[in-house]
């Protein structure tokens, strides 16, 4: 059975993103897809499993599987939040 992510309101994710930055522990590294919030970037995955165990009563470190993905930026910016991709760090070919 897939996750219900109509569950997740505004308040999960702002919750989320305010334990993230006050957990005492480190932070892990926004890599790929990330969540502007307070102009952090904060790990868009890790925020969505977060607000995800928020909005169902579900313990925090339960595993969660769901790739994160364009679909992920979108729920977040749905829910009025600055969400975007990372850039690489390959810089594109010079075209003669």
């Amino acid at each position: 059975m897939g996750l219900n992510w109509k569950s997740v309101k505004a308040a999960h994710v702002t919750q989320a993103c305010e334990a993230l930055l006050n957990s005492a522990g480190p932070r892990p590294k926004p890599r790929g897809l990330t969540v502007i919030y307070k102009d952090k970037l904060l790990p868009a995955k890790t925020i969505l499993r977060m607000a995800y165990c928020l909005a169902n009563n579900i313990p925090s470190e339960t595993k969660l599987k769901f790739a994160s993905s364009e679909g992920s930026l979108q729920l977040l910016r749905s829910l009025g939040f600055r969400a975007e991709r990372l850039q690489t760090n390959h810089p594109v070919a010079a075209k003669d």
